[in-house]
């Protein structure tokens, strides 16, 4: 029996075997009319083409171009689920045969993956809808292993009797590979425009002639452009400093595929700064382009200055250490302490800072035998309890052998996790002091108080806790004097109840607590006693039994006061009242300079106030004539900011007919003439005539020009 009924081999011609062979080799170019008369049954008259199947001289040919064809050919009935009335044996390449889709035991919509299929379906039916005989969609097919390949499917729509869909010839043809290539393609160019627009530095595109071709959303920040601004410039119109050597640096580009280097680029306002250029040669649209990738190095500018400042500031530490008596090292927490760092001054015990940290002594191969436990269990006991600082005093062997006394201050840095990472310790040789008052060793507590921190507020709780080991002295507080009402505040406390910073925390300047601090006398008495005198009520609970209150001045000048309190005795000892007091006289000169300081820092931001409220513009040069300083007047009337300005010439700021001129009277002023007239040019070109006074100065430890002028309109209204 004939397999295709549609399909009379006793008509096969052979003169016409070549008609469209090379179209349907490709699978998708067979005409329409050729396709549907040589599958339709129609007879041929005598004006018409050969059949399309008449082209081959039997069946067994035409099985074998199907078969070699890259396009499945099927023919699907216009029925539910599209059963398949003939596949070419190609389906093979999915892993059918075609003995699978006889009678109906696998439809066509089978092989449609369940995600596609609606969309299939509604392709079909919009397409038969409008009448039309020749379409082509792309979705995913599953082979018989249930693998998900992706397919271009060409269908051809065969009309019956009365315009009825009889059926649709499918060539489907396997597009994986492309499918996954234009994903990959899709996929470089989002992570390409990713990196180009999330990039920190500034990536700019352009061709031979400079012409910028793609630009991302740094490079428009940081220059001041949008981003359509920018592609209509070039390098050109960016780099003042190489301008007129690009196109010798653009050689060098295409000669040797990348370049580097360092200029500056200038924003749309005129301001420029530092940058480093790294370009490469890049394939780009299909042609070859450079890619520029433009890193701001201001703030690597700022980090490197602010390094010089820090190894400058480092040497002098390193300086005022190592001719200090106390030796500072730095250890991690492993067994007998490993140094990383230690002052030179170790010289002073007998050693070298060689022995230390090229691992041929540990920390604790210097500490006395007889101390090194407790030295090991009493930096145990504080990490243990979270402590960040302790002090302890032991012994230690010098280099020849002798026994030392040293006071030792530990601070611990604990890692994120709050382990300890490693220790920080200074310590002092207190052998000659170590039977004198408890003074002594108080007092190189203080200083090393005074020198580990800038907080005013830490400052002051570290010298009350100084003063609370004096026995039998636990707990107390300092007050700060207000210099204009002579009230008392209280600036820190350590032991003392809630119910008690209530009604101690502050005196007026009239209060009796103000007038015995005035007194300049100390004054010790039970805490019942100066209660009394005050007209505060003791409270039950507080159990606060001997008391101190004394007096602490500066220079002649009362400035603090301190209350101590204990909890266990009902008197200070003589000893203990000479020791307080010789503590106080201390804290006067700490609390003085930390007060001094703190009204240094005043006086710098009023001098800093009157210097922007003045109406004159004054600003002040470097020997080079570059400005470094300059009031808000000058800023208004110039209309620049002082980011713009600073480090800018002042010849730039000059109209360029008169900069001769104004460089000649310069000279003769900084030779003795008393003021001229010198013309300023504001940001937006306006020209201001100023008379104008420049003296030499300093300015921050260096020699500077201070130029005061006043613009010649008001000069002439104030005459």
């Amino acid at each position: 029996m004939n397999k295709f009924p549609f399909y009379n081999r006793d008509t096969v011609d052979r003169r016409h075997k070549q008609i469209s062979l090379k179209n349907l080799a490709r699978g998708t170019t067979i005409t329409r009319n050729e396709m549907q008369n040589s599958f339709s049954g129609k007879k041929k008259t005598g004006s018409e083409k050969p059949d399309f199947l008449e082209a081959f001289g039997s069946f067994d040919e035409l099985k074998a171009v199907l078969e070699n064809i890259p396009s499945v050919i099927f023919l699907r009935k216009a029925e539910a689920g599209f059963p398949v009335d003939f596949v070419s044996e190609n389906v093979s390449l999915f892993g059918y045969e075609a003995a699978d889709f006889k009678d109906g035991k696998l439809l066509y919509s089978d092989l449609i993956h369940p995600e596609d299929l609606e969309a299939f379906g509604f392709a079909v039916i919009s397409n038969s809808e409008r009448g039309i005989r020749d379409y082509a969609q792309k979705y995913r097919v599953l082979t018989k292993a249930g693998k998900v390949r992706w397919v271009e499917d060409r269908t051809l729509v065969r009309y019956g009797q009365k315009g009825r869909i009889r059926d649709y010839i499918g060539f489907i043809r396997d597009t994986t590979e492309e499918k996954e290539l234009e994903e990959k393609l899709e996929y470089s160019e989002k992570k390409f425009k990713a990196l180009l627009e999330y990039s920190d530095d500034g990536i700019i595109i352009h061709d031979r002639d400079g012409k910028f071709l793609e630009a991302n959303e740094t490079s428009c920040k940081r220059l001041g452009y949008s981003r359509e601004e920018l592609l209509q410039m070039t390098p050109y119109d960016l780099d003042p400093k190489y301008k007129k050597s690009l196109p010798k640096i653009f050689k060098r580009i295409y000669r040797e595929g990348e370049y580097n280097f360092e200029t500056v680029h200038m924003r749309k306002d005129g301001s420029i700064f530092p940058i480093i250029l790294n370009t490469h040669i890049m394939e780009y649209d299909g042609k070859t382009m450079v890619l520029t990738v433009a890193k701001d190095m201001r703030e690597q500018k700022k980090t490197k200055e602010d390094l010089l400042y820090a190894m400058k500031v480092r040497n002098v530490l390193e300086t005022v250490v190592n001719n200090s008596p106390v030796v500072v090292f730095l250890c991690s927490p492993e067994n007998k302490w490993p140094v990383e760092f230690i002052s030179e001054n170790i010289s002073q015990f007998g050693y070298r800072v060689e022995d230390f940290t090229e691992g041929k002594l540990l920390f604790g191969d210097i500490i006395h035998p007889s101390d090194f436990e407790k030295v090991k269990d009493n930096l145990r006991r504080n990490c243990l309890e979270g402590q960040t600082d302790f002090s302890q005093e032991y012994r230690i062997l010098t280099g020849d052998g002798q026994v030392r006394w040293v006071d030792e201050r530990t601070f611990i840095q604990a890692d994120e996790k709050g382990e300890t990472a490693y220790l920080q310790c200074v310590i002092m040789d207190i052998t000659e002091r170590k039977q004198e008052s408890d003074f002594l060793r108080i007092q190189c507590e203080m200083g090393i108080a005074l020198i580990t921190t800038d907080d005013f507020k830490e400052t002051f709780k570290q010298l009350l806790d100084l003063a609370l080991q004096v026995s039998p002295i636990d707990s107390g507080c300092l007050y700060l004097v207000d210099k204009e009402t002579g009230a008392l505040s209280m600036e820190t406390q350590k032991g003392l109840s809630p119910s008690f910073l209530k009604f101690a925390s502050n005196y007026d300047g009239n209060s009796v607590m103000a007038r015995l601090a005035r007194n300049g006398q100390p004054v010790y008495k039970h805490h019942s006693e100066i209660c009394s005198l005050t007209n505060v009520k003791l409270q039950p609970n507080e159990k606060l039994k001997a008391a101190a209150f004394i007096p602490i001045s500066y220079k002649g000048e009362f400035v603090a006061a301190l209350k101590l309190t204990s909890h266990t005795e009902d008197e200070i000892p003589e000893n203990a009242r000479k020791t307080l007091e010789t503590i106080a006289t201390e804290l006067g000169t700490a609390i003085g300079r930390i007060m001094e300081k703190a009204e240094l820092k005043k006086t710098c931001r009023d001098l800093e106030g009157l210097f922007n409220t003045l109406d004159d513009l004054l600003f002040i040069m470097d020997d080079d004539g570059c400005i470094v300083k300059c009031n808000h007047a000058f800023l208004k009337r110039l209309k620049y900011t002082e980011e713009e300005l600073l480090g800018r010439s002042v010849v730039s700021l000059l109209p360029y007919k008169k900069q001769l001129e104004v460089a000649k009277n310069l000279s003769e002023i900084l030779e003795g003439k008393k003021s001229f007239s010198l013309p300023l040019l504001s940001k937006e070109g306006e020209e201001i005539l100023t008379e104008t006074r420049i003296s030499r100065g300093n300015w921050k430890n260096r020699e500077v020009l201070i130029s005061l002028s006043r613009p010649a309109q008001e000069t002439a209204e104030g005459e």
